[in-house]
């Protein structure tokens, strides 16, 4: 590791100047630094100026992941470790890395409300959240169970529990409100408990050993403990519970401690069929702002403002994680603007991350590297990590 430290010190390699044209206008692009961040993965410092000498400087923010290295994975952070909680970027990051997993690059994520992710979330391997009602209006950008980028214009889920009697139930939604005659999942990535109230029933379950948290696939589990009109059952990382009112109450009471359950999950994006290990949602706009190497001409976010996206390549094996700076020296762009830019530098499809103040680009030991016009880090709900796993303490 003080190897890797000492490349990225001797820092900068400065590149001689190339063109590239941005929504019909000619720029320059100066190579401000580039270094390597970690394994498999290439940071850029990029100054853009216009050809003609016009106002309109944009400066970017570029950290290009080779999924394929061995030694580097793509993880997201909550903010404050649940849904509903919000913390900057370089505080994620120090706190997530232990001796041998280095969080040492990533971008803020999702759009959110009430300090939540406003699209579905799902962290390693798990839906953290499946917002009620959000349905597919969104688009996403993550990591499948291989390790490999995907963006989604759509996205559906289906979760299902088969139980003992071979009924089987559909799950509304995972860690939101439980509503009238619902079956809700809730997980530890909401917190200490479920926060329900004392009108359902909560089963507490556990998945079976050998068996694995996935979005796709089918596991199974055995019941732990079951409370009936009590609520706010505690939660924690090694159990799960299902929580039912009205109709789905009834059925969660004919459940006895030792039944073992079935789950079967199904996670589609655009369709296919996806087993997703993390998500973050993006915007709600019309396009896709990068589509199978097509940049959107309409239907995108057409303002000038700091923005943060996240792309893949074609292969799938390279993800890219993008700041653009605005509201300063820098103009900011739109998202056509931004999409351009991922495109030029190898991306095949992407999406628009939330942008203004929050957009930040970090990399460890520096923490933020671009200008936030907020003058300072923005707390954010959720941010994506190149992650760097050390075989051994070094």
């Amino acid at each position: 590791m003080k190897r890797v430290l000492l490349s990225i010190f001797s820092l900068l390699c400065i590149a001689s100047s190339y063109a590239i044209s941005l929504n019909g206008v000619e720029y320059t692009i100066d190579t401000l630094s580039m270094f390597p961040a970690g394994p498999g993965s290439t940071y850029y410092e990029l100054r853009l100026l216009r050809a003609d000498n016009g106002r309109g400087r944009l400066d970017a923010f570029l950290l290009a992941v080779d999924t394929r290295d061995p030694y580097v994975q793509v993880q997201q952070v909550l903010g404050k470790s649940k849904v509903t909680g919000c913390e900057i970027p370089s505080s994620m990051a120090k706190r997530s890395t232990t001796d041998t997993e280095i969080y040492f690059g990533g971008v803020n994520g999702d759009f959110f409300a009430y300090e939540a992710p406003v699209g579905t979330t799902i962290i390693n391997n798990q839906f953290a959240l499946t917002p009620a009602g959000a349905g597919g209006g969104r688009r996403h950008g993550g990591i499948d169970a291989d390790g490999r980028g995907v963006t989604a214009y759509t996205h559906t889920y289906s979760m299902k529990v088969t139980m003992p009697y071979d009924t089987t139930l559909v799950i509304h939604h995972v860690n939101d409100y439980r509503d009238e005659n619902q079956l809700v999942l809730f997980n530890h990535h909401l917190g200490a408990n479920t926060g329900s109230n004392a009108y359902g029933t909560e089963v507490k379950i556990q998945l079976l050993e050998g068996e694995t948290w996935k979005t796709t696939g089918t596991m199974k589990a055995k019941v732990l403990d079951k409370q009936d009109n009590v609520g706010s059952m505690s939660l924690a990382a090694d159990y799960a519970v299902l929580s039912g009112h009205g109709s789905m109450q009834k059925e969660l009471n004919k459940l006895n401690i030792g039944d073992e359950i079935t789950l079967t999950f199904e996670m589609r994006l655009d369709d296919e069929l996806v087993n997703v290990a993390q998500l973050i949602g993006g915007d709600h706009y019309e396009a896709m702002i990068l589509d199978d190497g097509k940049v959107a001409q309409s239907g995108f976010w057409n303002e000038l403002h700091p923005r943060t996206g996240f792309g893949v390549s074609q292969t799938r094996d390279t993800v890219f994680m993008i700041v653009v700076d605005g509201r300063g020296v820098s103009a900011g762009c739109t998202t056509k603007v931004m999409a351009e830019i991922l495109k030029h530098h190898g991306a095949w499809n992407a999406v628009n991350w939330d942008g203004g103040g929050s957009s930040c680009m970090y990399i460890r030991p520096f923490d933020q590297m671009n200008n936030g016009s907020d003058g300072k880090e923005r707390a954010v709900t959720n941010a994506m990590f190149a992650v760097a796993h050390v075989p051994e303490v070094d």
